[in-house]
């Protein structure tokens, strides 16, 4: 592999990054007793072209989620999963890709009457890391912003973030703001590559939530950015910033309850070595983001509800035109699905989905294919 597929490669593993950690908004549920959930997710997609080259790439992921109150203003979050991927073209070929991911542990703490929250959090390296080339691939495809696989990296090496955020309530209305930096530390993420570090990352956000009668809405705004990725202390790139908005509105009466959402993601012009020094792109490599997602509820008894699922995504083609090498055009899939959900021994809680996929990929070039079983459970002791 030569050095220019060698650093794309790598900035395709760091790609997930981009939203594992959400804006922290300065208001968090304290009070709560602690709880624990556990998930098991199967995805399976498969990309065909025109000329019947087909490519199917499988995942399951086992994640855990952890909630331990300490204080009656601090509480601590843990999150970790384990994860398989495969991809298999009709050839007959195939690779896989299995391992634990990463493992995150964050404080945070209330002031003020719960008006500021302060965390601290660490990203402990027990994810699989220096992949091989068949790993690689599979890490590609995983990658794309144009599936929606729930792991998309395995490992990132050691990091930590300090978070702040500041939130009001007054009557139905409740607005605030906060600010998070992570810190990445150097790591292996190849082989062969043994002194990678991905750029820090800056964040701030804003939120506003309204509620009235059997109506509520939420908008969030998050502005990313991003520093230089540096391979033996040389720099050789840099993810552009990205604007993320992001609208909710829910309705609940009775036993029916039903949520709108719509988020648009806007990125910035990334930064690439070049003549031994970063250069802006001519172009955006990322074309904006929308995606459209809903659910209907309907609570069939007090302890079990049944559910209906639609998402939609749409991903604009990059700028750079036709013609040239690292053109992409749009993509989109729709989603549809079911599922339940269900409380049991005052504790216990359980929840069950199936949704499936189908869209293009490349302004039409590729078809996709997909579906995704979820079957989860979690206790509040």
């Amino acid at each position: 592999m030569d050095s220019s597929r060698k650093y794309l490669t790598i900035i395709f593993l760091l790609t997930a990054l981009l939203f594992i950690y959400q804006p922290l908004e300065g208001q968090i549920v304290f009070g709560q007793p602690p709880s624990g959930e556990m998930k098991f997710i199967y995805q399976s997609w498969t990309i065909a072209d025109s000329a019947d080259n087909e490519i199917s790439l499988n995942q399951w992921v086992l994640p855990l989620y952890g909630f331990v109150p300490v204080r009656d203003n601090v509480e601590i979050i843990f999150t970790s999963s384990t994860a398989g991927s495969n991809r298999e073209f009709n050839d007959g070929s195939d690779a896989s890709l299995t391992g634990l991911n990463d493992t995150r542990l964050a404080v945070y703490g209330s002031f003020f009457e719960d008006r500021v929250v302060l965390g601290a959090g660490i990203n402990l390296p027990t994810g699989k890391k220096s992949l091989d080339n068949d790993e690689i691939g599979v890490v590609n495809l995983l990658t794309e912003s144009f599936l929606n696989f729930p792991i998309k990296n395995y490992g990132e090496g050691f990091g930590a973030t300090l978070e702040a955020g500041y939130a009001r309530t007054f009557d139905a209305f409740s607005f605030g703001g906060g600010a998070s930096y992570m810190l990445k530390a150097a790591y292996e993420p190849l082989e062969g590559i043994e002194d990678y570090k991905p750029g820090n990352m800056f964040r701030i956000g804003a939120f506003g939530t309204a509620r009235r009668d059997q109506f509520w809405g939420r908008l969030a705004l998050v502005y990313s950015i991003y520093g230089e990725d540096e391979l033996d202390g040389t720099a050789i790139f840099k993810d552009g910033a990205i604007f993320d908005i992001t609208g909710e509105f829910r309705f609940s009466q009775d036993r029916i309850a039903a949520l709108l959402g719509l988020r648009q993601i806007v990125r910035g012009k990334d930064k690439r070595l070049s003549s031994g020094e970063l250069v802006t792109e001519p172009e955006r490599s990322h074309g904006a983001e929308t995606r459209l997602y809903g659910e209907a509820v309907y609570g069939a008894s007090e302890r079990i509800a049944l559910k209906a699922l639609l998402d939609y995504q749409y991903v604009a083609a990059n700028g750079y035109a036709d013609d040239h090498p690292r053109s992409f055009g749009s993509s989109n899939y729709f989603g549809i699905g079911a599922g339940l959900s269900s409380s049991f021994y005052q504790m216990f809680h359980g929840q069950a989905e199936f949704e499936y996929f189908t869209g293009s990929a490349d302004d039409g070039d590729l078809d996709l294919n997909g579906w995704q079983f979820l079957i989860g459970v979690g206790a509040s002791f």
